[in-house]
């Protein structure tokens, strides 16, 4: 049984994004505020340098802090903190079953993807609602006409006003934005373990120093190669057996990395799945905000919304929103990926099951 905190690794993974997830949507909403208020303008003017400081401006002097800037935080902390909490659970649940490379002892880009892509697919079935409350919530003001005033009381009007179907408006987006995860917890995994994968060559490649008075041989080169350590002679087969001893003593030093190393990491792989999917969370808001007929576009579906945006805004429509969007990813991956990390490694640190193996 691998070591843990509250006896299931799924269970730390979940406890520590559901920890991360708080942590930055508590600090960053406002711009995921904004952000949304861009994606739904079906206005063809095209987006200003600029902009996000003067929406910020004045949405802080219209409508207040509490309940401008962060209005609509209550779903969207639930949603975050669900999904980041769920999602991690899931997605360490799922790799825990998949079997690794026997040589590697690790699993490939192909098998991150899936797990990502099943997790998320989940994930966004279960909390498609919040998001949908969310949605509409920023993108209305408290004193509008028919606007949610709380997370639970909007989850009863959209319930008793649109059933099942208005809770999962926007939901084929959000499937779409499977991608989004998969992408980013692949390139994600995959720099962690190119960097441990560094850190571990560099120490073996010290120990062999320290060991073979800096002999460049690889250990198991030859069968012949021999070491002087304190007088005594050591063949490859004992060498060997002293470097993995040695090597899982020492492990906690390559497979911890820094805060900066994971801070760029984290902001890398972001940076990577946002560009290439960012265009689903503009169907999405569109999808979700409250329609009115008389003065707003009306979509039908995820087809009919994308032929709308791209006739009347053209390709740019799709990005509207991405400059905030950017401005609060970077921080908010970064925040939540360390949070992640270092509760993560408190769970492993303070682990009480597991520890006799």
């Amino acid at each position: 049984m691998p070591k843990s905190y509250t006896g299931s690794v799924a269970t730390d993974q979940a406890l520590a994004g559901f920890t991360g997830g708080a942590v930055s949507t508590i600090c960053l909403h406002p711009l995921d505020l904004i952000k949304i208020r861009f994606q739904v303008n079906a206005s063809q003017a095209a987006p200003r340098i600029g902009g996000t400081l003067r929406s910020f401006q004045e949405i802080f002097r219209s409508e207040g802090f509490r309940h401008g800037l962060y209005r609509g935080l209550t779903p969207n902390f639930a949603g975050a903190t669900m999904s980041w909490g769920l999602y991690f659970y899931l997605y360490a649940g799922i790799k825990g079953q998949m079997p690794v490379d026997p040589e590697t002892g690790r699993l490939g880009p192909a098998q991150y993807m899936i797990a990502s892509m099943l997790g998320g697919a989940l994930t966004a079935a279960v909390t498609n609602p919040l998001w949908v409350i969310k949605t509409r919530m920023c993108t209305t003001k408290k004193a509008t006409p028919g606007a949610y005033q709380s997370l639970l009381g909007g989850l009863y009007s959209l319930a008793k006003a649109e059933g099942l179907k208005g809770m999962y408006r926007g939901m084929i987006p959000a499937l779409f934005g499977v991608s989004h995860g998969a992408i980013q917890f692949m390139a994600y995994e995959q720099l962690k373990d190119w960097r441990q994968e560094v850190k571990k060559k560099r120490w073996e490649k010290q120990f062999l120093e320290e060991v073979r008075g800096k002999s460049t041989t690889p250990v198991t080169d030859s069968a012949q190669a021999t070491a002087e350590m304190g007088g005594l002679s050591l063949n490859s087969e004992t060498l060997e057996k002293l470097r993995k001893s040695k090597l899982l003593e020492q492990s906690h030093d390559w497979e911890t990395l820094s805060t900066i190393e994971y801070l760029c990491m984290a902001a890398s792989s972001k940076v990577t799945a946002t560009v290439v999917t960012y265009p689903y969370q503009v169907l999405r808001s569109r999808l979700q905000m409250i329609s009115n007929p008389q003065s707003e576009v009306v979509y039908t579906g995820v087809v009919d919304c994308i032929r709308k945006i791209k006739r009347a805004e053209g390709l740019l429509g799709f990005y509207k929103g991405v400059a905030p969007n950017v401005i609060r990813v970077l921080p908010g991956t970064c925040i939540t990926f360390l949070v992640y990390e270092t509760v993560s490694a408190w769970c492993r640190n303070h682990a009480r099951y597991g520890l006799d193996e």
